[in-house]
C-alpha cells in the first residue's frame, strides 16, 4: 500500500532533476534555504494583530528595512520604496504597491507621520545621502551562488566519472540520439545505449578524462561547499562544532564566541531601537529577542559548563 502511494507521489510529482550546469537553478535553492535559515534567527512577542514577525524579518532581510502601517487587517508590513530625503539624508516618505492593501503614501514624521522606519542594520541604507544597499540579499546571493557554482562542479565531476569521454556528433541525428543518452546517464541510468547503426558509424567521441594534475576531487569539491557553508553560519553567528572543545579555556572560548556573534547583536540592537519608536507610536509592547541557538551567552554558559564535565570526567 504505502509503495503505491510513493508511486503515484512520483509520477504525478516528479523530483526536481535539473541539469548539472543549472546554475540558476542551484542559485534559487540554495538563496531560499539560507533565507530561511536567517528568517529564523529573531522571536518576536506581542506582534500585533494583522502583522506576523515573518512580514517583518521579510522585509528587513530583503529591503534593509521595515515601514509597517495601520491597515484595515491591522498592522502590516510590506515592500515599499523610500523618497523624499530630508538635509540628513533621512527618507520622510514611502509608497508601495500591493495587490491586496489599498496604496497609500507614508509620512515617517510630521503632522501626516502614519509610518515609522526601522532599519536592519546602523548602515541606515545612506552614506552621505548616497543610498546603498544596508539588506542580507547581497550577502544571501553571494553565498547562494558560490553554492550554486560547487553543487553545479560537483554535479557534473560525477556525471563525467560516468561517461569519462565527450560525444562528438557530426549530424542532427547523432546530435539527438547522442543528447537522449547522456539524459539516461545523468540520471543514472547506465544501461542506455545507442542502437542506431549509422548513428554508431558517426559517432566519435574525445576523451577529457578527470585530468592527473587536477586536485579537485569529489571529496575536495564537497570539502569547500562544507566549508562555504559554515562560514555563512560563522557570519550570523552559529556555533560550529569542534572535536577539541575540551582542550579549549572558557576565555578562549568567550572570545571566540564574541567574535563569531558579533552579527546577530548588531542585528538585535537595531531591531530593539526601532521596536522603541514602533511600539510608542502604535501604542504596543512588541519585544524581539535572539532565537537561543544565536544567543551568545548561552554558548558561553554552554561552552563553560563542557568545560567543567571534561574537567571533572578528566
Amino acid at each position: 500500500m504505502m509503495q503505491e502511494f510513493l508511486d503515484n507521489l512520483f509520477e504525478t510529482r516528479k523530483p526536481p532533476l535539473y541539469s548539472v550546469s543549472s546554475v540558476p537553478a542551484g542559485f534559487r535553492y540554495w538563496f531560499l534555504k539560507l533565507l530561511n535559515c536567517m528568517l529564523s534567527m529573531l522571536e518576536y512577542e506581542n506582534v500585533p494583530e494583522g502583522m506576523t514577525s515573518r512580514d517583518l524579518e521579510l522585509c528587513f532581510l530583503l529591503q534593509g528595512y521595515a515601514s509597517p502601517f495601520e491597515a484595515e487587517e491591522g498592522i502590516v508590513s510590506v515592500p515599499t520604496s523610500l523618497y523624499g530625503y530630508n538635509a540628513k539624508g533621512t527618507p520622510t516618505k514611502a509608497v508601495f504597491g500591493n495587490p491586496i492593501i489599498p496604496s497609500k503614501r507614508l509620512y515617517f514624521e510630521g503632522e501626516k507621520k502614519n509610518s515609522v522606519l526601522m532599519y536592519n542594520v546602523q548602515l541606515h541604507n545612506n552614506i552621505f545621502f548616497t543610498q546603498v544597499d544596508g539588506s542580507f540579499r547581497p550577502m544571501l546571493c553571494r553565498y547562494a551562488r558560490r553554492l550554486a557554482d560547487i553543487e553545479s562542479t560537483e554535479s557534473a565531476y560525477t556525471v563525467k566519472l560516468r561517461m569519462g569521454s565527450a560525444p562528438v556528433a557530426g549530424d542532427d541525428a547523432v546530435n539527438a540520439s547522442i543528447k537522449n543518452w547522456i539524459r539516461k546517464v545523468m540520471r543514472g541510468d547506465l544501461e542506455g545505449t545507442i542502437a542506431d547503426d549509422a548513428v554508431l558509424n558517426s559517432f566519435r567521441s574525445v576523451d577529457v578524462g578527470l585530468g592527473s594534475g587536477n586536485k579537485e576531487t569529489l571529496m575536495s569539491i564537497q570539502a569547500a561547499r562544507d566549508k562555504i557553508l559554515e562560514q555563512f553560519f560563522r557570519e550570523l553567528g552559529v556555533k560550529t562544532s569542534n572535536a577539541k572543545k575540551a582542550q579549549i579555556t572558557e576565555e578562549e572560548s568567550s572570545a571566540d564566541e564574541q567574535l563569531l556573534l558579533m552579527s546577530p547583536s548588531i542585528i538585535l540592537q537595531e531591531r530593539q531601537k526601532g521596536l522603541e519608536e514602533f511600539n510608542d507610536f502604535f501604542k504596543t509592547d512588541m519585544t524581539v529577542r535572539l532565537n537561543p541557538l544565536f544567543n551568545r551567552e548561552n554558548f558561553i554558559e554552554g561552552s563553560a559548563e563542557d568545560g567543567r564535565k571534561s574537567s571533572e570526567e578528566i
